[in-house]
């Protein structure tokens, strides 16, 4: 019989061996996915959402035998509301856990920051941000972006159409968040308003940390706009403004982008989002059969439905399980990358419209999703 310290690291080589050789197996068995979400943050509203229903889809398919025999292991990280936290979950998720998609992160700025990491460890990135550049060709990381909600270039376009060039007004008030995606947005909005001959006459950016907007709003309703149009991801941000826009008598209708249908913006805000109009996907207060079957899952989940948030979550966790589905072979990042890139006219989400990317566009989220929505005695209405 081995003493001392060579009996000890005998004993210790053949439980390291053994180890190695268990967690050999369930590499085997399982397929890594990353999740990157803001945990917390000013964006936790949009976030926790997003968590909870990747964790509950893949719990169900886990439950169901997985995918091709394979489980799979959901790695979250909280990004924090923080482009270098993000980064640094990226990291962590491609190099140390070795995940072979990353599903997040909440927001655009998180998106762009930690993409060329994507890039340099040849792991797909499904963002469920409207972030313009995000899916840019200009960007080396494109071929490994693809976007699970609808882009700003489409939610602005809609948003415009519906509250700008029907109605015929020509007098834009602009209330938008000081970071990447509000920056490309108001770039867009700016493209239209020389294209189309109407006038911004007044654009106020906000942190999304602003509690309090009481200056933002009185600058806008000074420039005496026909309507007022808010772009932030932000609920609480969106409540700040439409809090601040009653306070000092803004009387033009206020108009904002998907990510205030949602629960949140709706406790915030109170009785000043009344008769508040956004364009958005999908609607709780008057959910489409597939937004029932959503419901029922995140219900089953333990959750209640906060809005904006599980649509384009349960997006991204559905395309990368069919691209996994579709994989040939072993499952690695590029596997999935070029699988992802097959996936077109797939109905099978819990979008009222398909999803599409192509090796051209890695939009995946078109018009066919898109609805207008107005608060209602404290609910969400569709408007027809």
């Amino acid at each position: 019989m081995k003493t001392g310290w060579l009996g000890t690291l005998a004993g210790t080589a053949v439980v390291a061996v053994v180890a190695m050789a268990a967690a050999t197996a369930d590499a085997k068995d399982t397929i890594k996915i990353g999740a990157i979400y803001s945990l917390s943050g000013p964006a936790a509203p949009f976030g926790v959402p997003e968590r909870d229903i990747v964790e509950a889809l893949t719990k169900n398919l886990n439950a169901k035998g997985g995918i091709n025999g394979k489980q799979i292991d959901l790695v979250i990280c909280d990004e924090q509301t923080n482009p270098t936290e993000a980064a640094r979950c990226a990291t962590k998720l491609t190099r140390q856990d070795r995940v072979v998609a990353i599903l997040g992160p909440t927001l655009g700025t998180g998106a762009l920051a930690l993409a060329p990491i994507a890039l340099a460890n040849k792991v797909p990135l499904l963002s469920p941000v409207g972030t313009i550049p995000v899916t840019s060709k200009d960007n080396a990381f494109w071929p490994w972006a693809f976007r699970t909600a609808p882009s700003d270039t489409l939610i602005i376009n809609a948003l415009f159409e519906r509250a700008v060039f029907k109605p015929q007004r020509k007098r834009i008030g602009i209330l938008y968040q000081e970071d990447a995606y509000g920056e490309a947005g108001m770039k867009l909005a700016t493209k239209l308003s020389k294209e189309r001959n109407f006038e911004i006459v007044a654009a106020v950016g906000a942190p999304l940390t602003a509690i309090d907007l009481t200056a933002a709003a009185t600058n806008i309703r000074n420039a005496n706009p026909d309507v007022v149009l808010v772009k932030t991801s932000a609920p609480a941000l969106g409540a700040a403004f439409v809090r601040a826009a009653k306070q000092v008598g803004i009387s033009a209708p206020v108009i904002g982008t998907g990510s205030l249908n949602q629960r949140p913006f709706l406790d915030a805000a109170g009785t000043a989002a009344e008769g508040i109009q956004i364009v958005s996907i999908g609607n709780w207060d008057d959910p489409s059969e597939k937004q029932k079957e959503l419901g029922e899952v995140i219900v089953a989940a333990g959750k209640t439905p906060k809005g904006y948030a599980e649509l384009i979550g349960s997006t991204g966790a559905i395309a990368v399980f069919e691209a996994i589905r579709r994989v040939k072979g072993e499952v690695t990042g590029p596997a999935i990358r070029d699988a992802l890139e097959t996936i077109c006219d797939y109905k099978d989400t819990y979008l009222d419209g398909s999803l599409c990317y192509s090796k051209d566009q890695h939009e995946g989220v078109f018009e066919d999703t898109l609805i207008t929505v107005e608060v209602h005695n404290g609910k969400f209405k569709t408007v027809k």
